[in-house]
């Protein structure tokens, strides 16, 4: 990624939000990776913003933030989440669905599916 690519990133994510203390500090890093001449891999960027973003905005539930993730960032996402986190949202996923069974009166069929042993 060239320091251009990463620049037009960095102020695209700013203009987002300018509240966004994230976004403010991966604008910061940046720069002053820039200044000394180094460079950094664009998988190290995602980490670093998703751990930013993991204690800055603590107020965001989990679930909130699993639900907002794109396809391309889900991994990173999951992976930087703790044990606790994951089974909270698959608690919450859990009941989401058992909600949207029980509203429309249908059998969730997964819950029904017994593995057959040969």
């Amino acid at each position: 990624m060239s320091k251009e690519q990463i620049k037009k990133a960095m102020s695209d994510a700013s203009a987002v939000d300018q509240n966004d203390q994230v976004a403010q500090i991966m604008d910061e890093w940046y720069a002053e990776l820039g200044r000394n001449g180094c460079a950094v891999q664009p998988k190290a960027s995602t980490i670093l913003g998703t751990i930013l973003a993991k204690h800055f905005n603590s107020t965001e539930d989990v679930f909130d933030r699993y639900m907002n993730t794109k396809g391309g960032e889900f991994d990173s996402f999951w992976a930087s989440l703790t044990n606790e986190e994951k089974s909270y949202v698959e608690k919450r996923r859990q009941e989401l669905r058992d909600e949207y069974y029980s509203k429309r009166n249908l059998v969730d069929e997964y819950k029904t599916k017994v593995l057959l042993k040969g």
